[in-house]
């Protein structure tokens, strides 16, 4: 028996059934279609950068900033993707399209190395942000696998040699943690960090991350604060970064961003698709927007056919 699979991306379908199809699956990816960093709301930066592209539902607005320096576009050749407006003061947006929903603010000491696209988004981002929070919600709800304790500033953590490993912390642990202990780690397992909590700050330590397969999911955090970086990805649907410093070589999924942090690629950057036991996402496959104009023209092509034959 195969197993099916729901990601936390877009489902492209080849038949427009398939776009309607409600699916059980244990396998977990986190896919922007190849963007970096997904803000549900607004990306505002005064400085900084991203190595890879930009989505976000609302505004971004950046200075002093560079986009995009992998070259690595996002739904195509995409390097930012604003659901409303776009705010470009200075900078440079390296390889790709920029799509803007609303008002473009441009800038002559900005510099785009790519066309502006209007009309149709390439994706729907509403949908992936159901999908993303949906697939927070279900890693926060896995029975944890491993034994964690607090004690002499530093967190131990203390695994089963499996895989996946499903590791529960307390997210005020952070305040007054500085280092982390591992034992009974299988080399370059996936670690699903959930952080339990409204708020966390992360104050260092995290170099004992780097080697495994990360993400940090804060299914109920509503404010993140990084102080430094770390090879991870982040899953917070509800948390608006402010601050912080740093580079964060990983996927980055929030709510609001407000930050100078960088978000780089390179080593432990990207979650990689993962088989996790226990996990039961139920949601529906969301294509992107050009599936979704075919599923409804359709549609719309069946009504009219049904008509006819009733006329008739």
């Amino acid at each position: 028996m195969s197993v099916s699979t729901i990601t936390a991306r877009f489902i492209s379908s080849v038949a427009l059934a398939s776009a309607m199809t409600v699916a059980h699956a244990d396998v977990l990816e986190i896919d922007l279609g190849g963007a970096a960093v997904y803000s549900f709301n607004d990306f505002k930066s005064g400085s900084g950068r991203v190595d890879g592209s930009i989505l976000a539902g609302r505004d971004i607005s950046l200075a002093n900033y560079s986009v995009n320096t992998s070259n690595t576009g996002a739904y195509g050749d995409y390097a930012v993707v604003a659901g409303r407006d776009f705010t470009f003061t200075s900078g440079n947006v390296g390889y790709g399209s920029t799509y803007v929903g609303g008002t473009s603010y441009l800038n002559q000491s900005g510099t785009l190395n790519g066309p502006v696209t209007t009309g149709t988004a390439p994706a729907d981002l509403n949908a992936l942000a159901t999908s993303l929070t949906q697939t927070s919600n279900a890693l926060a709800a896995l029975t944890p696998t491993a034994s964690t304790e607090q004690k002499w500033n530093g967190i131990f953590i203390n695994g089963t040699n499996s895989q996946v490993e499903v590791i529960n912390l307390d997210a005020s642990w952070l305040d007054s943690s500085s280092w982390y202990s591992f034992s009974n780690l299988s080399a370059g397992a996936t670690l699903i960090v959930n952080f339990l909590g409204d708020s966390a700050t992360f104050k260092g330590g995290f170099s004992a991350f780097d080697g495994y397969n990360v993400l940090f999911n804060f299914a109920d955090a509503t404010t993140l604060n990084f102080v430094n970086g770390f090879n991870a990805n982040v899953l917070a649907p509800k948390a608006t970064v402010t601050g912080g410093s740093g580079t964060i070589y990983g996927t980055v999924v929030v709510n609001d961003w407000n930050s100078s942090v960088t978000i780089g690629t390179g080593a432990g950057g990207g979650f990689a698709a993962v088989d996790v036991p226990g996990l039961e996402l139920v949601a529906t496959a969301v294509p992107e927007a050009q599936t979704w104009a075919m599923l409804l023209a359709g549609l719309g092509l069946v009504g009219f056919t049904a008509r006819r034959r009733k006329s008739a």
